[in-house]
């Protein structure tokens, strides 16, 4: 017996308007008996189908691939990490740091090599190098750098090899080159050497002394840069100070590395450098507890803190419980964003790095309103000594060291050339955008643009994204009426229109606030009855986003007639065909109810509801699909009819 099977993959197949017969060649025959699925290449192959026009489904067989997983692909499919670049510390190109332009085919010179293999008795197997299974190219990468930008001898990596044999396995762009950055700018153990093109920056010869090649094998983001940078928060010795205080013999920078690894001795450590060196500080002791909260908030990264998104920390809802009921993240570490942000530049952050999306620190800073990092952002981008943001026309400001304002200012994405300032006036949080404005934040950008006086105010207010939407239309879309009013009050322009011919009364609308929509309609002149492009009205914008309060106002109090009979149209299309949320459903019903409601003032028959029946019926020996629609419109605007009917049937 012969049954056709499934009619979900024949009625899909039918939507790509295939001729009747390539839909009976398409059928899968079920032979009971076997109880097995075949396609039929005999009538496939009288159809000129390829495999790419076969919708896949459970009951189709597809050629299935034999070979072992390791050969199913052609190289191991790369990790997304997304933003993970926040949290990467001196791995960015700066011009403050020589070695920007190291590359390692610079270690296969030939004489570099003739004095390794001197120094190393020989490169064959029965060198020192090949003691262990050792990569030639990334121990020759590792000895290049260390030589060149350390100002280690070769007999001293030697020496250091001796003593930590994993360091010529050391990657130098993730592992070798941060922490040699670190040492140099952070801990100010950089000094300069005249060589015969250049002056190059090395490591001085005191701080080698006292630094053990088990440095640079260290966990640098994940403990090292955390516990430095909580040193310098709680104001205790840092920075070139480890190296240089000698306490019984040994520098404050050994005892640094032997006991930052576990929070309790670390803490232990804190607490005993605390009574020598800030007897009269803050008389609470340093915990554990706090230094765990304070690494884990230094590990999430800028991004991390720009957003201030610490209720993210513990994803579990057992953790969100926990973490509700008890003490704050923050609280705990007993940090600001702010400082975090401080201390992470410092620590050889990216203040210029960008999101997957395009959006910089600056933008995330300014919509999630977190006034006091994008202060800080601005700040310490102002005493950077480099200028990623320059270009002929900022030549000035490049001049006045305004390289955080710059930012702040003028940043566009390069997704849609946004600015921080749309992003302050619509809004954003960690998952969803268009929360609500944040005044505090555009005010502060305005008062930034006087003092730098990088733009007119006129321009920065009226900047436009790709689409040509205004900073105002943002702001009016996420129903934020002090933001509007503060816009307006500075000259944003009103009659703006976006490339396909919206207005703010558009945006106003899609918004649903009625507040925002009287504002712009009464002080700011904005007219609610002007056309897109595409022949639609803010009327229509608020039908489609369901804004049963901007529709009422718009039809009772600004008296905008539905004149093409579009936004009744739709209102019913939503109501009809629609499948919504519970509260969604019951706005959309309140739209479509204010509608029938006015026609019957007028005089009219209530809309018709549309009609969609499908009658399915199939035997053992046949199948019938019979597919009708109908669609009936006021007959004033003409009346819509549509059937579409298919029988295929198979003996």
């Amino acid at each position: 017996m012969v049954q056709v099977y499934p009619l979900l993959t024949l009625i899909a197949f039918i939507a790509t308007s295939h001729t009747p017969s390539q839909i009976y060649a398409f059928s899968i025959i079920r032979i009971n008996e076997q109880n097995k699925y075949h396609d039929t290449p005999l009538l496939f192959s009288t159809l000129s189908l390829s495999n790419d026009d076969l919708i896949t489904h459970n009951n189709i067989i597809q050629p299935i691939d034999n070979r072992p997983h390791e050969q199913r692909v052609d190289a191991p499919r790369h990790a997304r990490r997304l933003n993970h670049a926040f949290q990467h510390l001196y791995r960015h190109s700066d011009p403050r740091w020589d070695d920007n332009d190291w590359d390692a085919d610079q270690c296969h010179d030939v004489k570099f090599q003739q004095n390794v293999t001197y120094v190393f008795v020989s490169m064959d197997s029965n060198s020192t190098i090949a003691e262990r299974p050792l990569d030639r190219n990334v121990a020759l990468s590792a000895i290049h750098y260390l030589h060149v930008y350390g100002g280690y001898s070769l007999e001293e990596i030697r020496d250091m090899h001796a003593s930590f044999p994993p360091l010529f396995e050391i990657d130098v762009v993730r592992h070798l080159r941060p922490k040699m950055r670190f040492l140099k700018d952070c801990m100010d153990g950089g000094v300069n050497v005249s060589t015969a093109n250049s002056t190059m920056q090395v490591l001085c010869p005191e701080l080698k002394a006292v630094l053990p090649a088990s440095f640079f094998g260290a966990r640098f983001e994940r403990t090292i840069a955390p516990r430095h940078a909580f040193l310098v928060h709680v104001n205790l010795p840092n920075g070139k100070t480890l190296w240089e205080t000698v306490v019984d013999g040994r520098t404050l920078f050994e005892e640094f590395l032997m006991m930052h690894r576990k929070p309790k001795q670390f803490a232990a450590m804190c607490n005993a450098w605390k009574s020598i060196y800030s007897p009269h500080s803050n008389s609470l002791p340093i915990t554990a507890e706090q230094i765990v909260a304070f690494d884990k908030l230094f590990q999430r990264g800028m991004l991390s803190a720009a957003r201030n998104d610490t209720s993210y920390i513990f994803p579990d809802e057992r953790n969100k419980q926990y973490l509700s009921s008890g003490p704050c993240m923050m609280k705990t570490a007993n940090v600001t964003t702010g400082q975090l942000i401080r201390y992470l530049i410092q620590h050889g952050g990216n203040p210029y790095e960008e999101d997957v999306r395009g959006a910089s620190l600056f933008h995330w800073a300014a919509g999630c309103g977190n006034l006091e990092a994008l202060q800080e952002l601005v700040t310490s981008c102002n005493e950077l000594n480099f200028d990623r943001m320059a270009t002929n026309e900022t030549q000035a400001s490049k001049n006045s060291q305004s390289y955080g304002a710059l930012a702040a200012l003028l940043w566009k994405a390069s997704r849609d050339d946004a600015t921080p300032l749309h992003w302050a006036a619509a809004g954003a949080g960690v998952k969803e955008f268009g929360v609500g404005g944040h005044a505090s934040i555009v005010n502060y950008l305005l008062l930034l643009r006087k003092q730098h006086q990088l733009i007119s105010e006129r321009k920065l207010i009226n900047s436009l994204t790709k689409d040509g939407n205004s900073v105002l239309m943002w702001a009016a879309w996420s129903q934020s009426l002090d933001v509007v009013k503060l816009l307006v009050r500075n000259r944003a322009d009103t009659h703006t229109t976006n490339r396909n011919g919206c207005t703010v009364a558009h945006w106003s609308s899609s918004g649903g606030s009625v507040a925002v929509c009287k504002y712009l309609a009464e002080i700011a002149h904005v007219d609610y009855s002007v056309e897109n492009y595409h022949g639609n009205t803010p009327l229509s914008h608020a039908v489609a986003y369901a804004r049963a309060s901007v529709v009422r106002w718009l039809k009772e109090d600004m008296l905008i007639e539905d004149r093409s009979g579009s936004a009744a149209d739709l209102a019913t299309n939503f109501v009809d065909w629609g499948s919504f949320e519970a509260d969604e459903e019951i706005e959309r019903r309140k739209v479509f109810d204010l509608f029938q409601d006015w026609r019957q003032e007028m005089g009219e028959d209530a809309e018709p509801v549309r009609h969609l029946f499908s009658i399915v019926s199939y035997t053992s020996t046949k199948v019938s699909l019979f597919i009708g629609t109908f669609v009936t419109q006021d007959m004033r605007r003409g009346e819509l009819f549509t059937h579409v009917a298919l029988l295929v049937s198979n003996a």
